[in-house]
């Protein structure tokens, strides 16, 4: 199947026979060639030099678009062996250099002598000089259609042929295959692109017919027509053709490509955000800064959603080196990438501040290792708890796809979960913790999630909530990827060997009256001393933001909108003092050191302990809760232990739960999840335990998408006597 182009140029292109000129350092050298009859326009495939101003075009290996002059002849000096040559043209819109602006102008008017030659690059217009200050870069998009999915061609080429293939306005889909010229068979090659096929979501077997092969080898010249004869019937049934590349001087990574003229372009698949997921889907900035990003202004065929750009994960398999090699990451909107916006779920902090001009130190460690960042995703406002139908005002909530697809979110990394629960081409979200905001999506989402001990990886480029508990977060399908991403981190975590699993009773209660009634004694006065820790949360949660509400009202004279959740969770504020905020800190720290030494026993039993988290049933993201505390007011709650005690905390998905859906009229099922925690920096051990427990239980470690988070079968994990079957 052909692949057919849709570009944001609508202007039809014949074909005509012209002259093309090479440019040399010393002037043009015609050749013949096809070329785009557009006017005005002839291609040119080096630099082309004006020694009277000293404007010197960049040479890049692209190949470029030259503006004609009119009945100018070009002196191409005293190179050997070359001739005079005109290059004609008629009055048309050209570049003109002006000498007051010192820039370049688009005018009506024709380029009149060498001097004012000027580059257009095939995607965007561009002219580099001593003497250019202010240029316009004018981006395009180009999207092929292909196989019924659809890609996106980045500016970036990747490597150039020495002739193009078929007509130079065609759009060819490729392949580049490395292997060795002894073992490529038409056998061989069939079970390469099976592999392909099954590999990467983004190859597809239509990449292989009517198009190019690109075969890269170590080639000998004696036994090429052996091989051209060996699989000359199978290209045939492909309609492909073969370009043969020498691996001694070429290494383009295997995978699907495009060709446009004699450039070659990686293949990004474009995907839709149905389920509202992403605030920003970003790509890689032009020009090629590592840490530097730009969004991705495109919509889906159908026009109704964002669509998301994810390169084949044939580019880049994982090595020793770069082991994050081709993960695909999105993060939460509070982490800042250099050269777009950060909204923090917020109308008014997206209005009052720009682009950012750094990325946090973490995705920049990430990339370093071979990640993706593929775009930031949704988040409650100031990261706070807002949940649908009523909390959430400045931007819609994602939807989440377990059950019926009108479960609720949870927060704050709402669109984190969504992420990775709704599509398998997200492998891995990144958000941040303060008092449950990876762990309570995890649970609503069905998802190994990762509170990451405190202070174990850097904040910078995130924007704080409460310093003292805030930490990162991830999301992932599968305890693999988690691992993945733990080991990135340089740092070998604690490896423990628990010698109790601790239930507390508060949480879990005990048969034994008595013995409850001792707890909850003890508890009592317990509660009433933890008071005080929780007062940090809201005074730095409140404090955190003063820059940026002084810095509104200053410029706007009024002040940021904030929902009527967040208004009354900063009033929470209003009656701790920071004399109140430090002596909750100095409380955190013995607080600490008691769980330590008595309840965990770091370094002595490493125990780990089993808290509760998620719902046992229904959670409708239409109905507004019933009225109670939406606020804690004591750090002793199941959710908080973790956070104030900076300990990890690993949310795993260990079932689904039976309800009747009141949305679809039918049996629906809503991810049941434990919880482990453990001493600071067991992040890891906790996977590890956690995993090889499920494994030897016979059970499935990796969650599905979509509506189930495991197979519907007659098991254990579909628990359908979990509670009572609900009728909402």
């Amino acid at each position: 199947m052909s692949p057919c182009m849709g570009t944001f140029r609508g202007d039809a292109v014949t074909e005509k026979r012209r002259r093309y000129y090479r440019a040399g350092n010393n002037g043009l050298y015609a050749t013949d060639a096809i070329l785009d009859s557009r006017p005005a326009l002839i291609p040119v495939r080096c630099a082309v030099v004006s020694k009277r101003h000293g404007l010197r075009a960049k040479l890049n290996g692209a190949q470029h678009l030259v503006a004609a002059m009119d009945k100018r002849t070009v002196e191409p000096d005293s190179a050997p062996g070359a001739k005079r040559v005109w290059l004609k043209g008629n009055r048309r819109p050209q570049f003109r250099f002006s000498r007051r602006a010192q820039q370049y102008r688009w005018t009506s008017g024709v380029v009149s002598d060498l001097d004012h030659l000027c580059l257009l690059k095939r995607r965007g217009l561009e002219a580099t000089g001593k003497r250019t200050k202010n240029m316009t870069n004018i981006r395009t998009h180009t999207i092929v259609g292909l196989g019924g999915a659809s890609y996106y061609l980045g500016d970036q080429v990747e490597f150039t042929l020495s002739c193009s293939y078929g007509n130079p306005g065609r759009i060819t889909p490729a392949v580049v295959l490395h292997a060795d010229y002894r073992k490529i068979t038409a056998d061989f090659l069939r079970s390469e692109f099976e592999r392909y096929n099954k590999e990467d979501d983004v190859f597809q077997h239509d990449f292989s017919r009517n198009g190019v092969l690109l075969l890269v080898s170590n080639w000998d010249k004696e036994t090429t027509p052996t091989f051209f004869r060996l699989i000359s019937q199978y290209l045939s049934l492909l309609s492909s053709t073969i370009v043969l590349l020498d691996e001694r001087r070429e290494s383009l990574p295997d995978g699907p490509y495009f060709i446009q003229g004699v450039n070659l372009f990686q293949a990004w698949r474009l995907y839709s955000d149905t389920n509202e997921v992403f605030t920003l889907p970003v790509i890689s900035a032009k020009g090629g800064h590592p840490y530097a990003f730009e969004p991705l202004g495109l919509a889906d065929s159908s026009g109704l959603y964002r669509a998301i750009a994810v390169p084949s994960r044939l580019y880049s398999p994982p090595t020793p080196e770069r082991p994050l090699n081709g993960l695909r990451i999105t993060v939460k909107d509070n982490y800042h990438l250099a050269g777009v916006y950060s909204t923090l779920g917020s109308r008014s902090w997206t209005k009052l501040y720009d682009a950012q001009e750094s990325t946090a130190v973490l995705v920049r460690q990430l990339l370093d290792l071979g990640a993706v960042i593929i775009g930031k995703t949704k988040m409650s406002a100031y990261a706070g708890s807002e949940i649908p139908p009523e909390k959430t005002i400045d931007y819609l909530a994602p939807f989440n796809p377990r059950a019926d697809g009108h479960q609720g979110p949870s927060g704050s990394s709402s669109g984190a979960g969504a992420s990775v629960a709704s599509y398998d081409w997200v492998d891995l979200a990144l958000g941040t913790d303060t008092t449950g905001s990876i762990r309570m999506p995890a649970a609503s989402y069905g998802l190994w999630g990762l509170r990451a001990t405190w202070g174990s990886w850097p904040l910078e480029g995130i924007m704080p909530g409460v310093p003292a508990f805030d930490t990162i977060g991830a999301l992932a399908r599968s305890p693999d990827i988690l691992k993945r991403f733990l080991l990135s981190g340089g740092q070998p975590g604690k490896v423990i060997t628990p010698r109790s699993i601790l239930l507390p009773t508060d949480w879990f209660p005990m048969g034994n009256p008595g013995q409850q009634r001792m707890i909850d004694s003890f508890v009592d006065i317990l509660k009433a001393y933890l008071n005080s820790i929780y007062w940090p949360n809201y005074f730095d949660g409140y404090d955190s933001y003063d820059t940026f509400r002084q810095e509104f009202q200053e410029k706007y004279g009024f002040p940021p909108y904030t929902s009527p959740f967040m208004t009354k969770r900063w009033g929470l504020c209003d009656h701790i003092s920071k004399e109140q905020r430090d002596q909750g800190l100095r409380e955190i720290e013995v607080y600490y050191t008691w769980v330590r030494d008595h309840v965990v026993k770091e370094g002595l039993e490493d125990n780990i302990m089993v808290l509760p988290l998620g719902r046992p049933g229904a959670n409708y993201r239409d109905i507004v809760p019933q009225p109670g505390a939406e606020f804690s007011t004591s750090a002793y709650d199941p959710i908080d232990f973790a956070s104030v005690l900076g300990l990890p905390q690993l949310v795993i998905p260990v079932g689904q739960n039976a309800f009747e859906s009141r949305v679809t009229k039918r049996t629906e099922y809503v991810p049941i999840v434990a919880s482990l925690t453990g001493p600071r920096g067991s992040d890891e051990s906790l996977v590890n335990i956690a995993e090889e427990a499920i494994r030897k239980a016979g059970w499935e470690t990796t969650v599905l998408c979509g509506a189930y988070a495991f197979e519907v079968e007659n098991n254990e994990r579909n628990a359908k006597h979990v509670g009572p079957m609900l009728k909402l």
